[in-house]
């Protein structure tokens, strides 16, 4: 009987600690969010979240990767989406650089913003399967630089 013990204990604390693992990762999966009808999945931030995000793509019929012109990964971007005649969809700021939504066939205006200019792109987004899109912006300026830029302008409006 002794010799059962130790193995016992030790099946025990290694079964504890899976359990804890993987309670410690299913709270830090990205969850949908429901907004006027629309689905929607915002993150991947780190590894393991971007890994989710790519496994849960298909599941989306607008997946939009947002990073900088140096390719560096954002968050923190605005993002409206809208119909080509002008009905907003959906109005949201990122979590991450994945923005994973549920739309309709169609075609979308898409208006992106990380705080400096407006990047405005048209996606068709198909009956069957979906479409990724990758969105490059040019982050936020200070105030200061801001006022010495003659072409800067402010946000565009759906």
């Amino acid at each position: 009987m002794k010799f059962l013990n130790p193995i016992l204990i030790r099946l025990c604390v290694a079964f504890a600690l899976g359990v804890a693992s993987v309670a410690a990762s299913a709270q830090s999966l990205p969850e949908a969010v429901s907004r006027n009808g629309v689905l929607y999945m915002t993150g991947g931030i780190g590894e393991d979240e971007a890994k989710t995000f790519l496994a849960l793509a298909p599941r989306y019929s607008l997946r939009l990767m947002l990073t900088s012109g140096k390719g560096n990964y954002l968050a923190d971007v605005d993002v409206k989406i809208a119909t080509v005649d002008g009905k907003a969809i959906l109005d949201a700021r990122t979590d991450g650089p994945f923005l994973y939504v549920m739309l309709p066939a169609g075609r979308y205006r898409i208006v992106a913003n990380a705080g400096r200019a407006d990047v405005v792109r048209l996606v068709d987004v198909p009956r069957r399967g979906g479409v990724d899109l990758h969105v490059s912006l040019q982050e936020s300026v200070t105030p200061d630089a801001a006022a010495m830029c003659p072409r800067c302008r402010p946000s565009a409006k759906l």
